[in-house]
Protein backbone atom coordinates (compact mmCIF):
# COMPACT_ATOMS: atom_id res chain seq x y z
CA UNK A 1 0.00 0.00 0.00
CA UNK A 2 1.59 3.45 -1.00
CA UNK A 3 1.62 6.03 1.96
CA UNK A 4 0.39 9.52 0.88
CA UNK A 5 3.12 12.48 1.33
CA UNK A 6 1.78 14.48 4.42
CA UNK A 7 -0.09 18.10 2.89
CA UNK A 8 2.71 21.17 3.48
CA UNK A 9 1.97 23.33 5.88
CA UNK A 10 0.35 26.94 4.96
CA UNK A 11 3.20 29.56 6.15
CA UNK A 12 1.52 32.59 8.42
CA UNK A 13 0.59 35.36 6.67
CA UNK A 14 2.93 38.29 7.89
CA UNK A 15 6.45 39.08 8.05
CA UNK A 16 9.23 36.90 9.62
CA UNK A 17 11.41 38.69 12.55
CA UNK A 18 14.33 39.18 9.56
CA UNK A 19 12.18 40.66 7.33
CA UNK A 20 10.64 43.32 9.93
CA UNK A 21 14.20 43.95 11.01
CA UNK A 22 15.38 44.49 6.96
CA UNK A 23 12.04 46.97 6.74
CA UNK A 24 13.07 48.68 10.07
CA UNK A 25 17.15 49.44 9.23
CA UNK A 26 15.95 50.66 5.64
CA UNK A 27 13.43 52.89 7.33
CA UNK A 28 16.02 54.28 9.71
CA UNK A 29 18.18 54.81 7.22
CA UNK A 30 15.57 56.91 4.96
CA UNK A 31 14.70 58.69 8.12
CA UNK A 32 18.27 59.67 8.90
CA UNK A 33 19.24 60.51 5.36
CA UNK A 34 16.41 62.67 5.08
CA UNK A 35 17.43 64.47 8.69
CA UNK A 36 20.46 65.36 7.25
CA UNK A 37 19.00 66.70 4.15
CA UNK A 38 16.46 69.06 5.87
CA UNK A 39 19.76 70.34 8.36
CA UNK A 40 21.55 71.26 5.39
CA UNK A 41 18.84 73.02 3.67
CA UNK A 42 17.94 74.78 7.20
CA UNK A 43 21.80 76.14 7.27
CA UNK A 44 22.19 77.03 4.08
CA UNK A 45 18.74 79.21 4.22
CA UNK A 46 20.38 80.36 7.15
CA UNK A 47 23.79 81.37 5.79
CA UNK A 48 21.87 82.81 2.90
CA UNK A 49 19.69 84.92 5.72
CA UNK A 50 23.06 86.43 7.07
CA UNK A 51 25.22 87.43 3.87
CA UNK A 52 21.69 89.53 3.34
CA UNK A 53 22.36 91.10 6.37
CA UNK A 54 25.80 91.57 6.69
CA UNK A 55 25.25 93.11 2.64
CA UNK A 56 22.57 95.60 5.13
CA UNK A 57 24.48 96.78 7.33
CA UNK A 58 27.40 97.05 4.61
CA UNK A 59 24.98 99.73 3.01
CA UNK A 60 23.51 101.19 5.69
CA UNK A 61 27.74 102.46 6.39
CA UNK A 62 27.62 103.65 2.61
CA UNK A 63 24.34 105.30 3.36
CA UNK A 64 25.97 106.81 6.34
CA UNK A 65 28.96 108.58 4.11
CA UNK A 66 26.53 109.15 1.43
CA UNK A 67 25.04 111.51 3.90
CA UNK A 68 28.05 113.00 6.02
CA UNK A 69 30.89 112.32 4.04
CA UNK A 70 32.50 110.76 6.37
CA UNK A 71 32.45 107.48 7.84
CA UNK A 72 30.79 106.19 11.13
CA UNK A 73 33.40 105.85 13.80
CA UNK A 74 33.07 102.65 16.80
CA UNK A 75 34.23 103.31 19.90
CA UNK A 76 37.25 101.20 20.20
CA UNK A 77 38.33 103.28 16.21
CA UNK A 78 41.48 105.26 16.22
CA UNK A 79 42.20 107.83 14.24
CA UNK A 80 44.35 107.92 11.10
CA UNK A 81 43.70 104.09 10.51
CA UNK A 82 41.47 101.37 8.83
CA UNK A 83 39.02 100.12 12.03
CA UNK A 84 37.49 96.96 12.78
CA UNK A 85 34.80 96.45 15.18
CA UNK A 86 31.67 94.22 15.49
CA UNK A 87 28.09 94.91 15.90
CA UNK A 88 27.91 94.01 19.87
CA UNK A 89 26.43 96.97 21.89
CA UNK A 90 29.83 98.06 23.49
CA UNK A 91 30.99 99.21 19.82
CA UNK A 92 28.58 101.79 20.12
CA UNK A 93 28.41 101.71 15.67
CA UNK A 94 24.81 100.05 15.44
CA UNK A 95 23.93 102.80 18.05
CA UNK A 96 24.97 105.42 15.52
CA UNK A 97 23.59 103.66 12.54
CA UNK A 98 20.23 103.26 14.13
CA UNK A 99 20.08 107.23 14.93
CA UNK A 100 19.35 106.74 18.79
CA UNK A 101 22.81 108.30 20.42
CA UNK A 102 22.07 110.11 23.37
CA UNK A 103 22.76 113.72 23.91
CA UNK A 104 25.61 113.60 26.23
CA UNK A 105 27.07 111.71 23.30
CA UNK A 106 29.22 112.69 20.64
CA UNK A 107 26.86 112.86 18.05
CA UNK A 108 27.72 111.48 14.29
CA UNK A 109 24.51 110.78 13.63
CA UNK A 110 22.96 114.25 13.77
CA UNK A 111 19.92 114.11 11.61
CA UNK A 112 18.69 110.35 13.53
CA UNK A 113 18.35 108.62 10.21
CA UNK A 114 17.84 105.10 10.69
CA UNK A 115 19.93 103.28 8.04
CA UNK A 116 19.34 99.97 9.75
CA UNK A 117 15.20 100.52 9.63
CA UNK A 118 15.26 97.39 7.25
CA UNK A 119 16.80 95.00 9.23
CA UNK A 120 13.90 92.71 10.90
CA UNK A 121 14.27 92.85 15.03
CA UNK A 122 16.05 89.40 16.52
CA UNK A 123 13.80 86.43 17.62
CA UNK A 124 14.54 84.39 21.01
CA UNK A 125 17.10 81.91 20.49
CA UNK A 126 16.33 78.10 20.53
CA UNK A 127 15.86 76.78 24.24
CA UNK A 128 19.18 76.27 25.66
CA UNK A 129 21.09 77.49 22.90
CA UNK A 130 24.52 79.44 22.98
CA UNK A 131 25.87 81.45 20.77
CA UNK A 132 29.09 79.79 18.57
CA UNK A 133 31.54 82.65 19.36
CA UNK A 134 31.72 86.23 21.18
CA UNK A 135 27.54 86.43 20.50
CA UNK A 136 23.92 86.56 22.25
CA UNK A 137 23.03 83.55 24.10
CA UNK A 138 19.19 85.35 24.20
CA UNK A 139 18.60 86.16 20.47
CA UNK A 140 19.28 85.09 16.88
CA UNK A 141 19.02 86.52 13.57
CA UNK A 142 18.12 90.83 13.59
CA UNK A 143 18.14 93.87 15.42
CA UNK A 144 17.96 93.64 19.53
CA UNK A 145 16.97 96.35 21.70
CA UNK A 146 17.79 96.48 25.12
CA UNK A 147 17.86 98.93 27.68
CA UNK A 148 18.64 101.71 25.68
CA UNK A 149 21.49 99.39 23.66
CA UNK A 150 21.52 98.54 20.01
CA UNK A 151 23.16 95.29 18.14
CA UNK A 152 22.75 92.73 15.50
CA UNK A 153 22.96 89.24 15.84
CA UNK A 154 23.09 86.41 13.14
CA UNK A 155 21.51 83.40 12.56
CA UNK A 156 23.52 81.60 14.94
CA UNK A 157 23.63 84.10 17.32
CA UNK A 158 27.08 85.82 16.97
CA UNK A 159 27.98 89.82 16.49
CA UNK A 160 28.96 90.65 13.01
CA UNK A 161 32.60 91.40 12.92
CA UNK A 162 33.06 95.16 10.49
CA UNK A 163 36.14 96.53 8.80
CA UNK A 164 35.93 100.39 8.01
CA UNK A 165 38.18 102.59 5.49
CA UNK A 166 38.66 104.88 7.95
CA UNK A 167 42.05 105.46 6.68
CA UNK A 168 40.38 106.84 3.43
CA UNK A 169 42.87 104.92 1.41
CA UNK A 170 40.06 103.51 -0.92
CA UNK A 171 40.64 99.78 0.05
CA UNK A 172 40.78 97.59 2.93
CA UNK A 173 43.00 94.44 4.16
CA UNK A 174 41.30 91.20 3.18
CA UNK A 175 40.49 89.32 6.33
CA UNK A 176 39.94 85.76 4.02
CA UNK A 177 42.62 83.96 4.58
CA UNK A 178 40.90 81.52 1.59
CA UNK A 179 41.14 85.14 -0.99
CA UNK A 180 44.64 85.92 0.33
CA UNK A 181 45.89 82.64 -0.73
CA UNK A 182 43.96 82.83 -4.34
CA UNK A 183 45.87 86.57 -4.58
CA UNK A 184 42.90 88.80 -3.51
CA UNK A 185 44.68 90.60 -0.22
CA UNK A 186 42.92 93.80 -1.04
CA UNK A 187 38.94 94.43 -1.20
CA UNK A 188 38.44 97.93 -3.00
CA UNK A 189 35.46 99.00 -0.66
CA UNK A 190 35.22 101.18 2.21
CA UNK A 191 33.40 98.66 4.74
CA UNK A 192 33.12 95.04 4.75
CA UNK A 193 31.08 92.89 7.27
CA UNK A 194 30.92 89.30 8.02
CA UNK A 195 29.58 86.55 10.56
CA UNK A 196 32.04 83.69 11.91
CA UNK A 197 29.25 81.25 10.84
CA UNK A 198 28.05 78.35 12.31
CA UNK A 199 30.80 77.35 13.98
CA UNK A 200 31.11 80.70 15.61
CA UNK A 201 35.15 80.41 13.82
CA UNK A 202 36.51 83.38 11.99
CA UNK A 203 39.18 81.16 10.64
CA UNK A 204 36.86 78.51 8.93
CA UNK A 205 36.14 81.05 6.12
CA UNK A 206 34.21 78.13 3.97
CA UNK A 207 30.76 79.08 6.21
CA UNK A 208 31.29 82.68 6.86
CA UNK A 209 28.80 84.91 5.14
CA UNK A 210 30.49 88.09 3.75
CA UNK A 211 28.92 91.28 2.10
CA UNK A 212 31.27 91.25 -0.65
CA UNK A 213 30.81 88.26 -2.06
Amino acid sequence: MKLLSPLPRPRAAGFTLIELLTVISIIAILAAASIGGYSRIVEGVRKKEASIMAMAVSNAVEQFYADYNRLPKSVSAADGTDSETTTEAGEGIVKVLKGMEGEAEALQNTRNTDYVEGIKPAKAAPKGKVAAAGGSDKWVNGIVSQDDTWEIVDPWGNYYKMKLDSDYSKDLENPNIDQIAEGRPKIIKRVIVWSPGKDGKEETWEDNPMSWE
